[in-house]
């Protein structure tokens, strides 16, 4: 991995992390907690798309272990990585398969990561009660999706004019060709 990338990455993920901050400040829905615009997931899908794998999936695991350390705790970590790990194996699926624009990629990781963090709540509590919850997460995943796959779009149509476009970082697949 060369400096560029690691430059790179690591603005990415600083990125990613002021993005959640921001999120913690602001209920979306009164009464119904965990609901975020899931910023830091247009980040993510600009790294799926333009960096690799590797390098996207290094990405989501800092930035659970950095904001549970950071702004939510161990067990705000647990939902995140059970949510996070879902959404990134759906959006990595979707992507590969090249059937669906960002938008759908992007909302079918929020439904993902809403579903992996209700897996989590009935693991670490014992209770299907978060489940009642479910109408109103999945219209915010939708919702949310929506917007995030639009904005990572034109980020990365942007990036891609740029001369600070992920090719002078590299990608894993490029990597392993040096």
């Amino acid at each position: 991995m060369n400096t560029k990338k690691i430059t790179l990455l690591g603005m990415l993920l600083s990125l990613m992390l002021i993005l959640g901050l921001i999120e913690k400040q602001f209920v979306l829905v009164p009464g119904v907690p965990g609901i975020k615009p899931g910023l830091s997931n247009v980040i993510l899908m600009y790294a799926l798309c333009m960096l690799g794998t590797k390098s996207a999936g290094a990405l989501l695991l800092l930035k659970v272990l950095l904001s549970g350390l950071l702004f939510a705790g161990v067990s705000g970590m647990a939902y995140a990585l059970c949510g996070g790990v879902l959404a990134f194996g759906i959006m990595y699926l979707l992507l590969k398969t090249k059937a669906f624009g960002l938008p759908g990629v992007s909302v079918s990781g929020a439904v993902m990561h809403m579903l992996g963090q209700l897996a989590c709540s009935r693991l670490l509590l014992g209770s299907w009660a978060a489940v009642a919850q479910l109408p109103i997460l999945l219209i915010s995943a939708v919702i949310t999706g929506v917007l995030n796959g639009a904005i990572a779009s034109h980020v990365i149509a942007a990036m891609k004019k740029t001369k600070l476009s992920a090719s002078s970082g590299g990608t894993d697949k490029e990597e392993k060709t040096k």
